[in-house]
């Protein structure tokens, strides 16, 4: 994010103070925010104040200087709970991860990203939420993009400076539009180790009630070397199976 559009807003300014101590994982001065967001100090001042009301940030008084308040995860539990509908469906991830002896995450997209909102299994741990790449390398991205309008698939490709994730990430814009032909057909999409060596997933879109276009995504994650003894349409016929499941679980209520 550049300097300018830090700039932008106080909002746009607060977030990145708040990412800048998530990064640096100890304690900011009022000067070394100043220097590196070039902003002034009586800004970066005023700024820290309302991030601390908000409870964001804390003071440490004898220091003077600032860190992350242990009361932003209030926040961060309110968005899983409420945007994610993580409460809603953890129960079903959990049985599911569990019946099929794989991770599952469900997942949604950014501008080109994706980003994991929920996730259950051995590797479905809370450093897992969050994280993100490319729609054009995960199963999850693929599986949206295809049921996008067509005319809008190239923006979602591989560009020529994108850099390769893995050596099987697919930076190939045809490969690319051809497998969203077939993704649009079956509603499965693979991603055989494109954004992790050592994992294969698929995943399929989860409808929710009232909302037209798919948002969300499940995957069934596997590890590459326990992939050999799995059988792929049993794999898909579990996808469909589990995302119908979750699909009723949300028009439920």
């Amino acid at each position: 994010m550049t300097a300018a559009l830090l700039k932008e807003t106080p909002l746009t300014q607060g977030i990145a103070v708040v990412r800048m101590m998530v990064q640096r994982g100890h304690s900011l001065g009022v000067t070394g925010i100043a220097k590196t967001l070039k902003m002034p100090k009586s800004s970066v001042h005023r700024l820290l104040q309302s991030l601390v009301q908000l409870g964001f940030v804390q003071k440490i008084d004898s220091l003077g200087r600032y860190t992350l308040s242990a009361d932003i995860f209030d926040f961060v539990h309110e968005i899983a709970w409420n945007f994610g509908r993580n409460l809603r469906l953890d129960d079903h991830l959990r049985a599911a991860a569990h019946r099929l002896n794989c991770n599952v995450y469900i997942s949604m997209m950014g501008r080109r990203d994706t980003y994991v909102i929920c996730a259950a299994g051995d590797e479905g741990n809370t450093n897992r939420l969050g994280t993100h790449g490319p729609a054009y390398a995960s199963s999850a991205g693929k599986a949206l993009i295809a049921q996008k309008d067509r005319r809008l698939w190239r923006h979602y490709a591989p560009q020529p400076g994108d850099k390769p994730i893995t050596p099987y990430t697919n930076r190939n814009p045809r490969k690319f539009l051809t497998e969203l032909r077939r993704i649009r057909k079956t509603g499965i999409a693979w991603n055989m180790r494109e954004s992790s060596e050592s994992h294969v997933s698929l995943a399929t879109v989860v409808r929710e009630p009232f909302i037209s276009q798919p948002r969300l995504t499940v995957a069934l994650v596997l590890r590459m070397e326990a992939f050999p003894d799995r059988d792929p349409d049993e794999l898909e016929a579990a996808l469909r199976e589990l995302a119908a499941d979750l699909e009723r679980e949300l028009g439920s209520r």
